[in-house]
């Protein structure tokens, strides 16, 4: 199904949208959005900032409402220096709004407002389409891709185990990094996601890490950074399969290590086994992100850069064009593209032409002091594209993303069982478990592996260049560089 007049209408868990207060809207042009009820997001450069503050303010209280100012990212904040050089932006500043007169709406207040720099808290889902699982969990509503491609669509296969469901399988080949390279030094991949489970290719902390610091703060959803923290919906009692986005960020680092060795991997919690995350909680994970590379281009210290930011998550805009134009989110990755992190986002996985953010940022013009930002749909085995995959000119390129084999946590079991099982001269027999991760791989599908697939491939090709000392201009040299081998995109 092909949508040209707007974008799919949102299908969520009842528990996620309770959860995370969810509402949902569709504006006058017939784009439709889900976004958290009470807050919002602002975005200003100084001195405009203050005065945005204050009208926010205003209007709030004007709609019977008080409203909570707060940056999202790191509380000792020293970037304000290589800002000014760079031309990189202040931090969001996350708006609580509590209601006076009845609950709080944040789209009333941005709606009675109108003023650029005042964004929804939009709620963002994983790409994979429909957890591997063959039925959607909750009927008549649907956990977990922002938008639904409606019952019976072609894409809907690919949620069916031996269709490119999520599914356990056996690996023989041995640990890529037992072959690896040495490099001068090690590029550096992140992964905001679900983050990493156990599993034999992760134990050396060194190599693959969910604990990253920044002022010694942690990041991500049990970290101390302010915003960061993700709501959980509470667990069905009645179901006791595994959830169906658990193991989605051990996954997509599994890829990258497939694909690059070397690397090291960041693997930040900011999401539960929902698969859902307000944008202001990974705007607050980003901007200490920004702050870490920052820094560590500042002092030298080679081990704290940042080199590929892989993100699997989106959401549709009430209004794209406004997306394109100042959306926190854009600006944030903006700047990390400054700083010279190549990005790349998964397309999405709903079958459709509307943009989906922050794939659709890579529609944007490419400028000499900025690496940009690049889309990634998902190819089928035979290297036709996916069916789900979304479409449009802001597509960078197509990956491998459909029936992929990668990593999974060994410690995820559920109660769903085997066909048959049974015991014959003290041995278990018995058909495939299909809740049984234990063997610590699986077969699954989406966009949002797509996207570590051309992470691992832009980290492989970092991996094989000299390094001299890590400077910024450096880092945007190597960027423009490895996206040139990859993607054939030169440097203006």
């Amino acid at each position: 199904m092909e949508f040209t007049g707007g974008n799919p209408y949102p299908q969520l868990d009842p528990r996620v949208a309770a959860a995370w207060r969810i509402r949902v809207a569709t504006s006058e042009g017939g784009w439709t959005t889900a976004y958290v009820e009470d807050s919002l997001i602002l975005s200003a450069d100084e001195p405009e900032r203050q005065g945005l503050i204050d009208e926010v303010a205003s209007a709030a209280k004007e709609l019977g409402l008080s409203a909570d100012f707060s940056p999202l990212g790191p509380r000792d904040n020293q970037d304000d220096w290589m800002r000014e050089r760079l031309g990189l932006r202040p931090a969001p500043v996350l708006v609580r709004l509590d209601g006076v007169r009845g609950s709080a709406d944040a789209l009333a207040v941005k709606e009675l407002l109108d003023l650029p720099g005042v964004a929804l808290d939009h709620l963002m889902t994983v790409a994979p389409y429909y957890a591997g699982v063959p039925y959607y969990a909750g009927v008549p509503y649907y956990a977990g891709v922002p938008y639904y491609a409606g019952v019976g669509a072609p894409s809907t296969t690919y949620g069916q185990p031996g269709s490119g469901g999520r599914s356990p399988v056996s690996l023989l080949a041995p640990d890529p990094a037992l072959g690896r390279r040495p490099a001068k030094r090690p590029p550096v991949v992140v992964i905001p996601d679900t983050g990493l489970g156990p599993h034999p290719w992760f134990t050396d902390p060194a190599v693959a890490s969910g604990d990253v610091y920044v002022h010694g703060e942690l990041l991500g959803m049990h970290g101390s950074v302010p915003g960061s923290a993700t709501r959980i919906p509470p667990r069905n009692p009645l179901d006791g399969s595994v959830p169906p986005f658990a193991g989605h960020g051990t996954f997509a680092a599994g890829l990258v290590r497939q694909l690059a060795p070397g690397a090291r991997i960041l693997g930040i919690p900011i999401m539960g086994d929902d698969g859902a995350v307000a944008e202001s909680c990974l705007l607050a994970t980003l901007a200490a992100l920004r702050t870490r590379q920052v820094e560590a281009l500042a002092a030298g210290d080679t081990d704290s850069m940042l080199d590929v930011l892989s993100l699997s998550l989106g959401y549709y805009h009430e209004s794209p064009a406004d997306a394109l134009s100042d959306a926190p989110l854009r600006r944030l990755l903006d700047d990390l593209g400054a700083l010279g992190m190549v990005v790349v986002a998964a397309a999405g996985n709903n079958a459709t032409t509307a943009p989906m953010f922050p794939a659709a940022f890579a529609g944007a013009p490419h400028e000499p002091h900025r690496l940009p930002l690049a889309a990634v749909g998902a190819l089928n085995p035979d290297g036709t594209v996916a069916y789900f995959t979304n479409a449009g000119d802001w597509i960078s390129c197509h990956r491998p993303g459909a029936a992929l084999v990668s990593t999974m946590p060994v410690d995820f079991g559920g109660e769903r069982q085997s066909v048959a099982r049974l015991d014959h001269n003290g041995m278990a027999r018995g058909t495939i478990d299909p809740d049984d991760y234990s063997s610590g791989f699986a077969v699954w599908s989406g966009t949002s592996f797509a996207a570590p697939v051309l992470a691992g491939e832009i980290a492989a090709r970092l991996a094989a260049m000299p390094f001299d000392g890590g400077g910024v201009d450096e880092f945007l040299e190597r960027g423009w560089r490895a996206l040139a081998d990859t993607l054939g995109w030169d440097r203006p």
